[in-house]
């Protein structure tokens, strides 16, 4: 449940409590952590700019993780983007994470095409259904499942080329 905040602290309660989730979704669509900085920078620069009401806790999560994920699509779509060369390969290790295997599995999602990068990162790091991701992402249910489903086959291909 939110606490009763001003309008004026939403964003700086939201910052403090899904501020990592925020970065790790942006990296994992993104894969550059500089960029994704910045994406999570701006979700919350814009629910402090223009302040919304929400029902609680995972309603705000919600919110900020498609604020997030359409970020990171239009920076996909931008020329700049695709012009640029990447000059830094920021390793996730940067992230918060537990061990060097997670480390390893953070890294791998994250190197999955983005459709499958997005779910697989939703699903397993954050707890998201089927259901509930393919409303976050706009997405048919069977899409999201599909999608989840090669995702998984893809990261267990490549788990097991490395033992």
């Amino acid at each position: 449940m939110i606490p009763m905040l001003s309008k004026e602290n939403l964003a700086l309660y939201a910052f403090q409590k899904f501020g990592d989730t925020a970065l790790q979704a942006a990296f994992c669509c993104i894969g550059n952590r500089a960029d994704a900085e910045d994406v999570a920078q701006e979700v919350f620069f814009s629910l402090h700019k223009t302040p919304r009401d929400f029902a609680d806790d995972e309603h705000l999560k919600a919110w900020i993780l498609r604020a997030v994920i359409n970020r990171c699509k239009n920076i996909h779509k931008s020329v700049w983007r695709r012009m640029r060369v990447n000059m830094e390969d920021i390793p996730t290790a940067a992230l918060a994470v537990r061990n060097s295997r997670e480390k390893e599995i953070l890294n791998l999602i994250t190197s999955l095409p983005q459709p499958y990068s997005e779910v697989v990162y939703l699903h397993d790091y954050e707890g998201f259904t089927i259901r509930e991701i393919a409303q976050l992402l706009n997405r048919p249910e069977n899409t999201v499942s599909s999608q989840l489903r090669r995702g998984h086959q893809k990261l267990r291909m490549e788990l097991s080329e490395e033992d």
